[in-house]
């Protein structure tokens, strides 16, 4: 298939890209093989991809993960994933089930980027109870610039999305702008760099586990009865226009990147998580910031 040229926003894009060489089958202990983006076979969704959660992590990661192996790890979660995305996306390539065509009617100025994704080897380790750094998040500190402040999170691999997708910051690599690698992603808010498919903001994936467990039947952001995205690797939690239990969120009391600390519940009115400082990703009604956290709450981050 041909496709016009990429515009100039793109070039940098354009000077590190490569075609990947999709890999081979992965096993994540204790689950089976799963399907490769190399494989044309039956298209996988939240519905039928392989899922091993043990029964004594917290029910927050329990019930609320697709298409990862989540362990107890004494005082840890630790999660991994593939990072396969469960749902149809340009950057799988054509004659892959998964492939679709990408959506050129949002824009003149949306073009893919030259990669494909591929499957990846990715564990994310949590704190149980994670320590705050007590830092306060200012408008300073979120500056959308890569390398300005030690507390930023790490470039790559910086969170797990509900549907095991990876999540990265909201920042893009020096020399280029978020603003303009937006118009590469595809109809999930989602594009890979080098081979690995990552979210930067809030996305339907993830919004499509909550209606498979009955919480949503709408999976468009901004509409959607209950909007959690995933976690970040320090134990941060990513929402979007709505708290877990799908109340409106109080924003009054919110940091530069819409963050605020207070127990995470479920439509029951059971905690899932004490305490835990999220943050909401909902450009509708908090403009201010639309993409996933630029700077690290809790003072742990294993991914690797």
């Amino acid at each position: 298939m041909t496709h016009p040229a990429l515009p100039r926003p793109f070039a940098n894009l354009l000077t590190l890209a490569l075609l990947a060489t999709l890999a081979a089958t992965l096993t994540l202990a204790g689950c089976a093989s799963e399907p490769t983006a190399t494989d044309t076979g039956s298209l996988r969704t939240v519905d039928n991809c392989d899922t091993n959660i043990a029964a004594d992590v917290p029910t927050f990661y329990k019930d609320w993960f697709r298409c990862v192996d989540i362990q107890l790890s004494g005082s840890n979660v630790v999660i991994k994933t593939i990072g396969l995305p469960p749902h149809k996306s340009y950057y799988y390539g054509e004659g892959h089930s998964n492939y679709t065509d990408f959506d050129y009617s949002r824009g003149s100025e949306y073009r893919p980027n030259p990669n494909l994704l591929s499957d990846q080897n990715i564990t994310l380790t949590l704190p149980l109870n994670p320590k705050p750094r007590g830092v306060t998040i200012t408008t300073g500190l979120v500056d959308g610039t890569a390398g300005s402040h030690f507390q930023e999170y790490k470039m790559g691999a910086a969170g797990v999305a509900l549907d095991s997708v990876v999540m990265f910051n909201p920042l893009a690599a020096p020399g280029d702008d978020i603003e303009d690698e937006k118009y590469t992603f595809d109809n999930y808010n989602g594009h890979p760099a080098g081979t690995t498919y990552h979210y930067h903001t809030n996305t339907p994936g993830p919004l499509e586990v909550l209606k498979r467990m009955g919480l949503t039947t709408s999976t468009t952001p901004g509409s959607a009865a209950m909007e959690v995205f995933g976690v970040m690797c320090d134990g941060t939690l990513i929402m979007g226009c709505t708290e877990a239990d799908g109340s409106a969120p109080d924003s009054a009391g919110f940091d530069a990147q819409n963050g605020h600390v207070h127990d995470i519940k479920d439509k029951s009115g059971a905690v899932l998580l004490a305490g835990r400082y999220h943050t909401h990703v909902c450009p509708t009604q908090f403009k201010n910031h639309r993409f996933t956290p630029e700077i690290q709450y809790y003072d742990s981050c294993s991914i690797n």
